[in-house]
């Protein structure tokens, strides 16, 4: 059974699965470009140990620009689809600091 019903419910998990201790001396922004039925635009700032998410910005030079259909990235959540294999298909694409985007799933205990 899924854990998140929503791609609304999985934003609203962020905080409460954000690792503060492995984001300290961070300064990086991501920005989830969630596309479809569903789509929003979330903002996620990572800054020395806190989070800061916002809906409905675009921000100027993010360290990290995910693009992905809202219902793809629900299903990578809920451990359905593997974030890799997503990649590799291109039904995810990340573009950015490649080093930071190794970082960032484990900023948020993903285990897809």
């Amino acid at each position: 059974m899924p854990r998140y019903a929503t791609i609304d419910d999985v934003i609203a998990s962020y905080p409460q699965r954000f690792n503060a201790y492995k984001s300290q001396g961070m300064d990086e922004t991501v920005f989830m470009n969630l596309t479809g039925d569903n789509a929003r635009d979330v903002v996620l700032h990572v800054k020395d140990g806190t989070l800061d998410i916002r809906q409905g910005e675009t921000p100027d030079d993010p360290s990290l620009k995910l693009t992905a259909d809202a219902d793809t990235w629900l299903s990578v959540e809920n451990g359905q689809t593997n974030p890799m294999m997503a990649m590799m298909t291109k039904k995810i694409k990340m573009k950015g600091n490649p080093q930071f985007a190794m970082k960032f799933m484990g900023l948020f205990g993903y285990s897809g």
